[in-house]
């Protein structure tokens, strides 16, 4: 996907009663209305981190413990992978939607303010369009990804159940690592592409950024990695 870090700002907020203010105030109201709060929920889901889980003080010690590892953030209750996919596939809901009324939007403002010795549409807005389809293939994409990790996440979860077998268990972690970083990492780019989208059209949507790094609890270590072994056994 293109980003918007390309493009000069097209639509400047302009004097209140010049030719096209109103229509330009109306698009970057309507930019700040829905993506200021998927910018939020994108930060929360960001704040997540894989961690060891804590055995309960009165867990007979023989019982079986599994799995050793959950999610953690301090702004969620979630603690497992099918929480956190449900959780993204909330924050991506009828997003596609919202950029098509902000395509709309910005052709309605572009044609209100643009000055009447341009006939036709220029380069800049075939790129500014060009961008919020791109942006609505890339939602629409990343929440079928979603739903078809959650169908694969609940064949490896069910199978390791079953068996109760170490190697299917450490499939399934080996899976929940890799899909953490994938989804974590998309997520990261959708953040970026949207502040970098309404910075094109200077629509204010700039939140209090937490530290993410300072959002772990003293009991909230991060997971440490798979031992070579670990893996082989999962792969045989």
């Amino acid at each position: 996907m293109q980003s918007a870090k390309i493009l000069n700002k097209l639509l400047k907020e302009a004097p209140k009663n010049t030719k096209g203010s109103k229509e330009i105030a109306e698009l970057q109201n309507l930019i700040v209305e829905v993506m200021k709060p998927r910018l939020d929920k994108l930060e929360e889901i960001l704040s997540f981190r894989i961690v060891p889980a804590i055995r309960d003080d009165f867990q007979d010690e023989e019982e079986d413990w599994w799995p050793d590892y959950e999610l953690y953030s301090d702004s969620h209750a979630i603690t497992d992978m099918n929480g956190l996919l449900v959780c993204i596939q909330v924050a991506l809901k009828g997003m596609p939607d919202d950029l098509k009324a902000i395509g709309e939007k910005f052709d309605f403002a572009y044609l209100a303010a643009k000055p009447t010795t341009i006939q036709n549409k220029t380069k800049k807005y075939l790129l500014v369009d060009e961008l919020i389809e791109d942006m609505e293939d890339f939602v629409t994409h990343f929440s079928r990804l979603c739903t078809k990790i959650l169908d694969d996440r609940r064949n490896l979860h069910d199978l390791a159940s079953i068996t109760m077998d170490t190697g299917d268990r450490i499939k399934l972690k080996i899976f929940d690592e890799q899909t953490f970083v994938q989804l974590q990492s998309r997520i990261a780019s959708l953040e970026n592409y949207i502040r970098d989208f309404c910075a094109l059209f200077e629509a204010h949507v700039e939140c209090k950024e937490e530290d993410r790094a300072g959002t772990l609890s003293k009991f909230a270590k991060p997971q440490g990695p798979l031992s070579a072994g670990a893996v082989k056994e999962a792969r045989t």
